[in-house]
């Protein structure tokens, strides 16, 4: 009988311990190297940062605010990568508009920054 006690206070311990597991949450960070910014006379503006992930990255996608469809996905160059410096050519800039950047990381982390453009 103690012996029966004993492996399931064993196997109970184990149990603990194991389901004990520490996980990591992904970090995902964005730096910019340029912010708020005004666009030239013909409408463009060139948005340069760092990507900074602890999971590798799968997308990245430009949207400008109040539109449905992206103008520019970026899930080949930024893909796979844990670092990752950007620059992205926006255009077609006629009034203050905002951009959203959205950076996709293979463990499902998504974050999202909000970008202006002045004309």
């Amino acid at each position: 009988m103690k012996t029966k006690s004993f492996i399931l206070l064993f196997l109970a311990t184990m149990f603990f311990f194991s389901s004990c597991k520490k996980t990591t949450t992904p970090t995902l960070t964005i730096a910019t190297t340029t912010v708020d910014g005004t666009a030239s006379a013909n409408g463009e503006y060139t948005m340069t940062g760092h990507i900074s992930s602890s999971s590798s990255l799968t997308k990245v996608i430009l949207t400008k605010e109040g539109q449905n469809t992206p103008f520019l996905t970026d899930d080949s160059t930024a893909k796979n990568k844990n670092e990752y410096d950007y620059t992205y050519l926006i255009t077609g800039i006629t009034a203050n508009t905002y951009i959203i950047i959205d950076i996709y990381d293979q463990s499902g982390g998504k974050i999202t920054k909000r970008f202006l453009i002045k004309k």
